[in-house]
């Protein structure tokens, strides 16, 4: 998992390590998480959604990760 996050932001700007972490205890306590590593909503790989700046929580009425 780590060497896709890793592929996936070599080209793209990608969020500190705080703001990753915080991501990942969004997505973590998530009812539509599956398989602990895919959204429901998208079916992307959390960890890498969670790395990249261009990206914003999939889930249908508002975004988790809005501060």
């Amino acid at each position: 998992m780590a060497r896709l996050v890793e592929i996936a932001s070599r080209s793209r700007a990608t969020v500190g390590d705080a703001e990753y972490e915080r991501r990942l205890a969004i997505c973590s306590a998530c009812p539509d998480l599956q398989y602990g590593t895919t959204c429901r909503h998208c079916g992307c790989l959390v960890k890498v959604r969670a790395k990249l700046v261009e990206s914003t929580c999939p889930y249908p009425y508002a975004s988790q990760w809005a501060q």
